[in-house]
């Protein structure tokens, strides 16, 4: 079952995935600026942002060598300015004469860095360096909660494990193909299984998904 769920997931991906900026890289900085971008903030709003942001600095030794307001400017308007805060010294820990200058590729080591998280070390670790990572946030959550544990309430500590545990059962066996295993769970969840509605005659795992199989099930009139 994890098979074929991963198998269709990417062909599904390929045809209908976003072309948004930061895919089409694999620097770890830019990958880095583009995921603490999205956190609380819509891709539509943020791929203008990430675009002027990284022409200002173009690598993390840029970030480190500027003064933290000149990267609070360059976040204006953007919101939630603890994640520019959080950057400026990430990229100060990173940059040399600190650090080597370079992003671990390691998840363990990039949650040890300011401002990471569980699911942002995942995405760093997939999307730059193809590590076989999962990752788990608001969107992932939602469409592994409906597939696969429809019971498991996402915002408890208990639950938010068996997510994590499930998405990693589900993961390919390369990085490569994890790569684009991670793209299409984060796009599914935006585009097809949203919060507000369950577009399940377009999701290419609806026929492998527990919730889909209970409306199925589900007497007429209720």
């Amino acid at each position: 079952m994890a098979r074929e769920f991963s198998r269709r997931l990417r062909a599904w991906y390929r045809r209908h995935g976003r072309d948004l900026p930061w895919r089409r890289s694999r620097d770890p900085y830019r990958i880095l600026v583009s995921e603490v971008m999205l956190q609380q903030t819509q891709v539509s709003r943020v791929v203008g942002f990430y675009e002027r942001f990284v022409e200002r600095f173009p690598t993390i030794s840029d970030v480190a060598r500027s003064r933290p307001a000149q990267v609070r400017e360059a976040w204006r308007g953007l919101g939630y300015y603890a994640r520019a805060r959080h950057l400026h010294r990430l990229a100060r820990e990173v940059a040399p004469p600190r650090g080597s200058g370079q992003l671990p590729d390691d998840p363990a080591a990039l949650q040890a860095l300011p401002g990471i998280g569980a699911y942002t070390a995942g995405a760093v670790a997939s999307f730059a360096y193809e590590r076989r990572a999962a990752l788990v946030d608001t969107n992932v959550a939602r469409v592994l909660r409906r597939a696969c544990a429809p019971g498991v309430d996402a915002k408890s500590a208990r639950g938010a494990r068996t997510l994590w545990e499930i998405a990693g059962a589900l993961l390919p066996r390369t990085g490569r193909a994890t790569w684009v295993h991670n793209q299409a769970l984060m796009e599914v969840g935006a585009l097809v299984c949203t919060a507000r509605v369950m577009h399940c005659d377009r999701c290419p795992v609806s026929s492998l998904c527990a919730t889909f199989a209970r409306v199925k099930r589900r007497p007429a009139g209720r």
